[in-house]
């Protein structure tokens, strides 16, 4: 049995949240306003356990899904992220793992995740101007390190960085062209 949309489309893609924090605070996901010092994430223990993640995924399997999205938050943040994924992995079905991060982390961990069979990573990536950049994130953090990881990323074998980008008018639109262009090089 294959599960099917509503216009009777086999879905291929599970997207799996695996933490609901974020290093970020970006106007269009996490504004301060709403997520700021005092907002209570979940807790630990109220996040789906590694071994629910798994079960959850392969039921899924069962019925089509071929890919997985692990998303979150940040879930770079997730701790033992690379052991779950090796773990997805070895679904039999499972053809792709994607994961989607801003990339802030990926200097650290894009080895592990690409051990752990990480097939393609999607960076949100709103700017290149570094005061636009850290506008956006709302921490003013500085896009250094996410370039850096970006690049670090591809020179262990992520060949298919895939980089998401909200347009706001005003803000980054003018931007647009050099995003292009950097996802060209």
């Amino acid at each position: 049995m294959v599960i099917k949309d509503k216009f009777n489309r086999p879905i291929k893609d599970l997207r799996i949240s695996v933490i609901d924090r974020c290093n970020f605070r970006c106007p269009y996901c996490m504004p301060k306003e709403i997520y700021g010092e005092r907002y209570q994430f979940l807790k630990n223990d109220q996040l789906l356990s590694f071994d629910e993640i798994i079960t959850i995924s392969e039921v899924f399997s069962k019925f089509g899904v071929e890919k997985l999205r692990i998303t979150g938050g940040e879930p770079l943040l997730r701790k033992d992220l690379s052991l779950l994924i090796k773990d997805l992995k070895s679904i039999l079905g499972i053809k792709e793992i994607a994961l989607t991060t801003n990339g802030f982390f990926l200097n650290k961990y894009a080895l592990d995740l690409k051990q752990s069979g990480v097939d393609r990573l999607t960076v949100s990536l709103d700017s290149l101007n570094p005061e636009t950049y850290k506008k956006l994130n709302g921490q003013n953090l500085d896009i250094k390190k996410t370039l850096e990881g970006i690049k670090f990323a591809q020179s262990i074998g992520f060949e298919n960085i895939k980089i998401n980008c909200v347009v706001m008018k005003g803000i980054n639109e003018e931007q647009i062209i050099d995003l292009v262009n950097f996802g060209r090089d």
